[in-house]
């Protein structure tokens, strides 16, 4: 089971999203519904975070990717946090890793400055 949390941050077109749970084949496709309902809510900024995503699958990577293609069709952007070593991987294996846009003091571990 997936938890997806949703905040508003500065601009009214931005949010950061946290997954929690599996994003494996049911959490894929409620993450995918879910993501989609905020971008055409009209967040199309997005920063979702996976650090509490237990297992990632390729349902898991098609959810992000769908959701990366409809907020650029409106203009936007979709970065990810991912520290965990084993999702990280996953998204380097996957050539994701490229495609995302990544934030490497999150993805180090250390807190972005204030």
């Amino acid at each position: 089971m997936i938890e997806i949390n949703v905040q508003d941050i500065g601009e009214p077109s931005d949010a950061d999203v946290s997954l929690i749970g599996d994003l494996d084949d049911a959490g894929g496709k409620k993450a995918r519904r879910h993501l989609a309902r905020v971008v055409e809510s009209g967040k199309v900024n997005l920063t979702i975070d996976l650090d509490r995503v237990g297992a990632l699958n390729s349902a898991g990577l098609a959810a992000l990717i769908a959701t990366l293609r409809m907020a650029r069709n409106r203009g936007g952007e979709v970065r990810v946090h991912a520290s965990k070593p084993d999702v990280r991987r996953i998204m380097e294996l996957t050539g994701l890793s490229r495609v995302f846009h990544l934030t490497p003091a999150i993805a180090a571990g250390v807190a972005p400055a204030a």
